[in-house]
């Protein structure tokens, strides 16, 4: 039996293995009763994901590369409402990637544990909420702290956070670990990476409408080797932030978020900041068209070889929601003007066109992408830093309240910086995803 049918088959016998909530003796008319139905004491549902993707010309440079796969991914999901004070959420996944030539470590993992804890409501109230185990952290616009969901495996915390509400203000204290899922047989990174934070929020009241202040701090076990001290040493980054969103159903919409940074990566003294600045429009008409634009900015690191480290940090993000869906830039070293344009010609479906400009912002700083890896790097600043363009295609068709479509094509044009570190050709990605919610 293949091994994402026998994860369902055990996690249905699970579920009905649990005692259900009391019903009323047999024979009897239930009381009619007014008011919200009752929550149940068992909740099962689950999410089948399957995705095609294309790319071509990955290295940037002239000859057949062309590369595709499919990665499947099903997570199926069990929550037991204890008491009325204490639930439990089980999330379990079964993840896999066929026809792909490379990076399979962290894809091809089979079956594992996305999310597992429980949820105590300590005063018996909203107010005042526990949550412990493994667990998904979300936070603001996920550019710094996010669940990576886009990836076919996503990423998750074994950790606690403590929730703190009281009218308009939330204020959330946690701290995880980041779980290393890999492969059987793979070896797992060497240090542990824990976040600690304090993340509060207030609401105007309004939809959309709220303040983000936050401070993290990031612990990194991997030793890192110094640009000019050879010892070897953790990193340890502290992250200040706000962050500010206005976003009506239609009408006048923006964000900003701005987040400063201090504190040591390996041996050497790190500061770095970096900003995002949005506006846009929603029309109030059939179509319902929106423009947007926006500004991206994180600062890199000008001098390679001084002891300093002054390139961005941008922790645990999800970083494909906003700098190409290509994914070959980050929030690090980075300029990015973007504009967006949006419209619904059918309720069933939004088109969507961005369109990147991308600079460096030290042109002797380094080029990664979304996940982390350098793409390029020119110590000299000979390169200059024209990173290049990207325009971005999006269709989205919700079908159906539990069934759902995504198709993408991202064309990434190389500029003077790229085509001297990597190659002159254009990169092309495209994607097919389709989303089955039961």
């Amino acid at each position: 039996m293949p091994i994402g049918r026998s994860v369902a088959a055990l996690f249905l016998l699970v579920a009905t293995s649990l005692p259900l909530a009391a019903g009323d003796p047999p024979g009897e008319d239930p009381p009619q009763e007014s008011g919200p139905a009752p929550t149940p004491r068992i909740e099962l549902s689950g999410e089948m994901r399957w995705r095609n993707e294309f790319r071509d010309n990955s290295d940037f440079r002239p000859g057949d590369d062309f590369d595709s796969f499919l990665g499947q991914r099903l997570r199926l999901r069990l929550r037991v409402h204890a008491h009325p004070n204490l639930s439990f959420f089980l999330e379990g996944q079964d993840t896999w990637l066929f026809g792909a030539e490379s990076d399979k470590i962290i894809h091809n993992t089979a079956t594992n544990l996305h999310q597992l804890y429980l949820d105590w409501l300590l005063d018996g109230s909203e107010r005042l909420g526990l949550r412990a185990g493994r667990q998904e952290l979300v936070y603001g616009h996920e550019r710094l702290v996010g669940g990576f969901n886009w990836d076919n495996v996503g990423r998750s915390f074994d950790g606690v956070r403590l929730r703190y509400g009281a009218r308009r203000w939330r204020g959330d204290f946690f701290w995880g670990r980041l779980v290393d899922i890999r492969r059987r047989g793979a070896r797992h990174r060497p240090g542990n990476r824990d976040l600690y934070g304090a993340y509060v929020t207030r609401s105007d009241g309004s939809a959309g409408s709220q303040t983000e202040i936050y401070g993290l701090f990031l612990r990194d076990g991997l030793r890192t080797l110094g640009e000019i001290n050879f010892d070897a040493e953790a990193t340890r980054i502290f992250t200040l932030g706000f962050r500010r969103v206005q976003a009506p159903a239609t009408g006048f919409r923006y964000e900003v978020e701005n987040a400063w940074q201090f504190g040591e990566r390996g041996p050497d003294d790190h500061r770095a900041v970096a900003l995002v600045a949005n506006a846009g429009y929603v029309w109030p008409v059939r179509f319902q068209p929106s423009f947007r634009f926006e500004y991206a900015f994180a600062t890199g690191d000008n001098d390679p070889a001084d002891g300093d480290s002054r390139e961005f940090h941008n922790l645990f993000p999800t970083n494909h929601l906003h700098y190409g869906y290509a994914d070959l830039v980050s929030w690090r070293n980075l300029h990015d003007f973007r504009f967006t344009a949006i419209f619904r010609p059918h309720p069933k479906l939004t088109i969507q066109s961005d369109y990147h400009r991308f600079l460096l912002a030290e042109r002797r700083g380094p080029w990664k992408n979304a996940g982390g890896r350098l793409l390029g790097f020119d110590p000299t600043g000979e390169a200059g830093r024209d990173l290049g363009q990207e325009v971005d295609l999006t269709f989205r068709v919700p079908l159906h309240p539990h069934v759902g479509f995504l198709a993408g094509y991202s064309v990434f044009l190389p500029g003077r910086f790229a085509v001297r570190t990597r190659g002159p050709d254009t990169h092309s990605f495209a994607y097919i995803q389709t989303s089955l919610k039961f």
